[in-house]
């Protein structure tokens, strides 16, 4: 299966049918740990997947969501924030827009430097930024056995909610996806931040990403205490009266 996704995916790319390019490299993002090889078990492998996504996306002029996959890319593999940050610049933004997010970014980056704790930004704790979060319902809790050994999967299904620091209002972000994804771990190994995260966000809320200091305390985790990433919250934050962007 996974093999026929990638051909799928290159070929849509061959014949500059960057919108299915985009459903396809989705897909491998979402199954690449269900259906993938070893060699894409890994953050390395998940950040070069959420660059590429930002490419393709940047192709269909989809640039919000170009956006959200550079910062997906840059929480899975710090170590490449070059790279993150030269596919930022490339991207057709206005002045404003740009200047936040360079802000938004360099925050980040500096925040999840190795050994570098002191050197984090100095931010007001009611700095808010826009950002995506899922609606979660697990669909399907299991323990499968494969040749490489016991492994447990969780497959759910979720809507996507995006807040918008600009309106400090959340809307939904279109319909529930039914087969929105799958996290795995092995029976045998350390807990896996997304597995861990996605179990305990059922019926709640699920982000991969890091949150905006105006919403942290709603959120519980990190569950990736390496990247500062994966939360998990109740119900969708309020932002306080003061909340600044």
């Amino acid at each position: 299966m996974w093999e026929q996704h990638q051909t799928k995916l290159a070929e849509a790319e061959a014949r500059g049918d960057y919108t299915e390019a985009v459903d396809e490299q989705r897909w491998m993002i979402d199954n690449a740990f269900l259906f993938g090889p070893r060699s894409e078990h890994n953050f390395e492998a998940d950040a070069r997947r959420y660059r590429h996504l930002a490419k393709l996306a940047a192709k269909t002029g989809n640039y919000r969501l170009a956006i959200d996959s550079l910062k997906q890319a840059l929480n899975a593999d710090p170590s490449r924030a070059d790279a993150v940050l030269a596919q930022l610049d490339a991207l057709p933004l206005a002045p404003k827009e740009r200047a936040k997010l360079d802000s938004e970014f360099a925050w980040n980056i500096a925040a999840m430097r190795p050994g570098d704790d002191g050197q984090a930004p100095a931010v007001e704790d009611n700095l808010c930024w826009s950002y995506r979060v899922r609606e979660v319902r697990v669909t399907h809790q299991r323990t499968v056995h494969t040749e490489d050994g016991m492994q447990r999967q969780v497959t759910y299904e979720a809507r996507t909610w995006t807040f918008d620091s600009d309106t400090q209002r959340w809307h939904a972000a279109g319909l529930w996806i039914t087969d929105a994804g799958t996290e795995t771990e092995w029976v045998a190994g350390p807990n896996q931040p997304r597995y861990q995260a996605l179990i305990a966000a059922n019926t709640r809320f699920y982000t991969d990403g890091k949150v905006p200091p105006c919403h942290r305390d709603s959120w519980q985790g990190p569950y990736d205490a390496g990247t500062g990433t994966v939360f998990v919250a109740a119900e969708l934050p309020a932002t306080p009266p003061a909340a600044t962007h």
